[in-house]
């Protein structure tokens, strides 16, 4: 599925906007936010953002669902699993527990407003960002966030936090206290369009609790931040409760006005995804994101839908679909050859499975930008041609000469034309059959384990193996708990696993964390198969500088098209929509953001809850 919780919000003119001449950054004076593509949509005296209801009432309580286990409150560090609902940086256009100092607008691509800052400054060469701090703003214990604070957390996160946070700021060279309620930012150089906005993402943490509290471990304690909810109660692994602040300082700010509205938000803890959705139908719980599509076709009860007490949504939103891939471990020798990579993934056959599995809800992955103007597709032309020629010879021929599409079967579960493919690109890199099994020239059979942390997955994967078996490979499915399933990732414990970099609207900096060499070794980074490759990373860099929106998706679609015919992942399958359902108790805006459906901003409304429960036998 696509982002959990963050229909479309009038998507041709979000996209029509995106590819028309971008601007340049407002630099050179102190303003109340910045886009990467010139004057943000919100002036300075905006009132409130246009997908929220500032009029929206407080009060109610909100019970979500997570999944496996949670052993933190620290989200910043490899170690441990953080529970829900404390984002670690930039996670959502809205941060319930940590804050930043900037949040996202929603509707907009590359738009950053302030939020613990009252303005911001950029150079006009852009070599350095500047930061004034709102005085009002507090930490939960009451006292003021001040620069000493934003200087700590930048160090604390660079040299102690998880390996995203040295990616994402890699060309900060400094930072720096210029007043009590100012902080400066310094660049390796201006050139890197994205960083003033990532650097507002920046968790800020309080030097005073976190002196006494080592970011790079777990913790149960509960952590002094300054966001709208405060931690109530928790019990480990089982659930957490948060309680809104009615003290919060940011209540009547414009960029928070008709958010955090529940007084409670409740997350439940379940070890299996099918024991959690059986629980919301059951009203244990009231919002859930639905990821399997044979249960959002069938496994909703249709009386209680049709009445009214339940709501299911299909939303398209403006993001890239969420594309799911099946990620080979490429520190493991099997997985070295690309042609080797190419034949695994012709075995997979996503028709049958969409047919058989999934009621066809599904579409196929061509890019993992699928669904936006980034994804590549035909053959490459103009400026993206002409990045791609710089590498030839160094990348696939096939870039230059084919459209990539994923591999396509008429869905009879007849895969052999593929198989035959599969067959002669395994012969080609060394590998041959002998006694039914596939070897290559020191003998060594072609085996591999599948890591699992969700049970519905082996549906898809177990056919995946019988055509593999066809080719002489061996595979094996492993199901772990989540724990496990986060430990053996971050060590790199795999041989092949489900996931995705799930890409954003304005790709930049992050894309150093989900593709580069510099992070395929880094324990807990986003690079997790591995993927080591000079021509990545060098249009990665060229990707963050991109000085147009134009040149920025030209730069996507040519690391899109590289990535895709290196094999580095097996295409899987993509989400068009969000499916959501939740018992009918809320109100929301009318607009939905281009990044999404956001409880954020919802309210509970008490007649709707009143004949829920009573039909639900609820008690109070």
């Amino acid at each position: 599925m696509k982002r959990t919780v963050y229909a479309a919000l009038t998507a041709a003119l979000a996209f029509t906007a995106l590819s028309s001449p971008a601007s340049a950054m407002v630099r050179g004076k102190p303003v109340h936010g910045l886009s990467i593509y010139g004057e943000p949509k919100y002036g300075p005296d905006f009132k409130n953002f246009d997908y929220v209801n500032p009029a929206a009432p407080k009060g109610g309580t909100l019970r979500m669902s997570g999944f496996g286990t949670f052993d933190s409150f620290n989200p910043f560090a490899v170690k441990g699993t953080s529970a829900g609902l404390i984002q670690a940086m930039g996670a959502a256009s809205y941060m319930y527990f940590v804050e930043s100092l900037f949040v996202r607008g929603a509707d907009e691509a590359g738009s950053n407003y302030c939020l613990l800052c009252q303005t911001v400054e950029v150079a006009p060469d852009g070599t350095w960002e500047e930061f004034t701090l709102r005085p009002e703003a507090k930490f939960h214990d009451g006292s003021p966030v001040t620069a000493d604070d934003v200087v700590f957390s930048f160090e604390q996160l660079m040299t102690k936090g998880a390996p995203l946070y040295q990616m994402y700021w890699g060309d900060v060279t400094k930072a720096e206290k210029t007043g009590p309620l100012k902080v400066k930012f310094h660049f390796k150089d201006g050139g890197n369009t994205e960083l003033p906005g990532i650097m507002g993402e920046l968790p800020v943490l309080s030097k005073a609790w976190w002196s006494k509290h080592d970011v790079a471990n777990s913790t149960l304690d509960i952590p002094v931040f300054s966001g709208p909810y405060k931690l109530d109660k928790f019990e480990a692994g089982r659930y957490v409760v948060f309680k809104r602040d009615p003290n919060y300082w940011g209540r009547n700010l414009n960029v928070t006005k008709g958010a955090f509205n529940f007084d409670e938000i409740r997350i439940d803890y379940y070890r299996d995804d099918d024991v959690a959705f059986e629980a919301f139908k059951a009203y244990q719980f009231d919002y859930h994101t639905e990821n399997v599509s044979m249960r959002w076709a069938t496994a909703y009860d249709k009386s209680v839908v049709d009445s009214g007490l339940m709501v299911k949504e299909d939303i398209r939103d403006g993001l890239p679909d969420r594309a799911q891939i099946f990620v080979m471990n490429m520190r493991k020798p099997i997985f070295a050859d690309r042609r080797v990579r190419e034949a695994v993934a012709l075995a997979f056959d996503f028709d049958w499975g969409n047919k058989n599995l999934s009621y066809g809800l599904f579409a196929p992955t061509s890019s993992y930008w699928v669904g936006s103007e980034l994804a590549s597709s035909g053959l490459p032309q103009g400026e993206e041609l002409a990045i791609l020629e710089k590498y030839r010879g160094k990348i696939p021929d096939e870039v230059f000469t084919k459209p990539f599409t994923p591999p396509r079967t008429d869905a009879s579960g007849n895969n052999r034309e593929n198989l035959v493919k599969a067959r002669a690109l395994l012969t080609a890199a060394g590998w041959t059959v002998k006694n039914g099994a596939l070897v290559n020239a020191k003998g060594e059979p072609f085996e591999f384990e599948f890591l699992l942390a969700q049970q519905s997955m082996e549906k898809w994967v177990n056919p995946f193996f019988q055509n593999l078996a066809k080719l002489g490979i061996k595979g094996r499915i492993r199901v772990v708990d989540t724990t496990q399933y986060i430990n053996r990732i971050t060590n790199f414990e795999f041989d092949m696993m489900v996931g995705g970099p799930g890409e954003s609207i304005s790709p930049g900096n992050e894309q150093r964390e989900n593709w580069g060499s510099a992070s395929a070794d880094k324990k807990g980074g986003r690079n997790v198969g591995g993927i080591k490759d000079p021509v990545v990373d060098a249009i990665v860099e060229d990707l963050i500088v991109a000085k147009t929106r134009e040149s920025l998706v030209a730069h996507t679609r040519a690391l899109d098209r590289v990535l895709l015919w290196n094999w580095y992942g097996i295409p899987m399958l993509s989400t068009p929509s969000d499916w959501i359902a939740y018992w009918n108790k809320f109100d929301k805006p009318a607009k939905v953001p281009m990044q999404g459906p956001d409880p954020a901003l919802w309210w509970y409304d008490s007649v709707k809850a009143a004949k829920v429960d009573a039909a639900r036998g609820a008690k109070k």
